[in-house]
């Protein structure tokens, strides 16, 4: 164990990391020569609009390394959960349960599908939706449900699977934060009837803007494929999707050419890399099981991780004398531990599903997206404590780095350490930011 000075740096004491390796943390995409000649390549060749061979084939090895049937490349993962929706049947009124603690974009294609989304609670331990909660959710008007496996950790989907079953209902993988994990043997996004992804550039797998959404269940595909490829229905001249095939509902969701070439080339090397990520994170969240007042996310021993999109700990003030949060992460990136508040708002509590007159520049409007069901705080009070505990840590996805992560771990023992020192001294001005991230 590394020997800490006592003093915190947030009062002039010597920072903890003194590691500087900006490389732990990226730069990310890693984008090798391989992938500039297979973009040079189509560019060469024309392959810049349509479905080229370059399309059919990064598809093809996604559903391979999924040992799934189908594949359909998207424009992005909001266009894949859409798509994914519109396949399962999902229109006006039709409810579909999904947790209040995901990416905007995985819950609005329900709106945008003129579907209802029910929120549910979360399992405090994986922060997925808890299979039980969603259960007692479910209605007549029920439809489907997505779950996320969020900042990488699988959801209980033997469970989900068992209700999905009991009740008739698809289930919806949303795994962009996952690619690559593997629960109980199997590869999220293959477990459901629909698994969708997003390859946008800060993903574990990339193609700078992109999607792609696996299934078994043919039909899925092909309304799936209805929807916003429209132009690849003549595939299938004797069934009901071909009448689409001039004219469709719209939208145009195919993946750019050059998009599928970088991910083909991503999928190549996504395993090589969830290896450093897992080693990595493993390693802090092992570090991290025995500091008072910290709970490291928890991996369960069935799961192997894949992305790890994002590292977060709960934090227990009523254990380190009621210091808030806030504090405490602004001790620890003193300290050299770039630790920030939660991006992700928790969604019941946004606007769009407690204000029932939206307005916009002044003016009320009414909301294209009707009916919708409204909540307000203290609704969902399990995923509402659990997100006031939230704190976000760095990743280091893009190498291995395992004396930065034992400074990591040693800066934050260090401020549980002395957190009389932080109860009993004033900090003239905190400043904590939200974890900067793309989608």
């Amino acid at each position: 164990m590394i020997c800490m000075p006592e003093e915190l740096a947030i009062f002039g004491g010597p920072k903890a990391v003194t590691i500087e390796d900006k490389e732990a943390f990226g730069p990310w995409p890693v984008i090798t020569d391989e992938t500039i000649e297979l973009v040079k390549d189509c560019l060469r060749k024309g392959w810049i609009s349509g479905t080229p061979p370059v399309v059919t084939e990064f598809e093809e090895e996604f559903a391979r390394y999924h040992d799934v049937k189908y594949a359909l490349s998207m424009n992005n993962g909001t266009a894949a959960i859409q798509a994914a929706l519109f396949a399962v049947g999902v229109g006006p009124g039709d409810e579909v349960i999904t947790p209040s603690y995901t990416w905007h974009c995985g819950v609005t294609p329900i709106l945008a599908c003129h579907g209802i989304p029910v929120f549910c609670e979360i399992d405090p331990k994986t922060l997925c939706a808890d299979p039980e909660d969603i259960e007692r959710r479910i209605t007549s008007k029920t439809k489907a449900m997505i779950v996320t496996h969020l900042w990488g950790v699988p959801a209980e989907m033997d469970r989900i699977m068992e209700i999905a079953e009991d009740h008739d209902l698809p289930v919806i993988e949303d795994a962009s934060h996952a690619h690559g994990g593997i629960y109980k043997g199997k590869k999220v996004g293959s477990i459901g009837d629909i698994g969708c992804f997003s390859l946008q550039a800060s993903k574990a797998m990339v193609a700078g803007e992109g999607g792609i959404l696996i299934t078994n269940n043919e039909e899925y595909l092909k309304w799936a494929t209805a929807l916003g490829n429209f132009e690849r229905l003549w595939q299938w001249p004797d069934h009901p999707v071909h009448k689409f095939a001039n004219a469709h509902f719209g939208l145009k969701f195919r993946i750019h050419p050059l998009a599928a070439a970088i991910a083909y080339v991503q999928l190549k090397y996504l395993d090589e890399r969830n290896k450093v990520r897992r080693e990595n994170h493993t390693r802090l969240v092992e570090g991290l099981k025995d500091i008072e007042g910290i709970e490291p996310p928890y991996i369960p021993r069935y799961v192997k991780m894949g992305g790890w999109y994002g590292f977060r700990i709960k934090y227990y003030s009523e254990k380190l004398l009621g210091i808030p949060k806030e504090t405490f992460a602004a001790a620890l990136r003193a300290e050299g531990v770039a630790a920030s508040l939660e991006r992700y708002p928790l969604l019941h509590l946004e606007p769009i599903f407690t204000d029932r007159k939206i307005k916009i520049q002044g003016g009320p409007i009414r909301c294209p997206y009707e009916p919708r069901r409204f909540y307000k705080k203290g609704d969902l009070p399990i995923t509402e404590e659990v997100f006031s505990r939230l704190i976000a840590l760095p990743k280091f996805e893009a190498k291995p780095c395992k004396e930065l992560i034992d400074q990591h771990i040693e800066a934050i023992r260090k401020v549980v350490s002395n957190i009389k020192e932080l109860k009993e001294k004033k900090i003239e001005k905190i400043e904590v930011p939200v974890e900067a991230g793309t989608h």
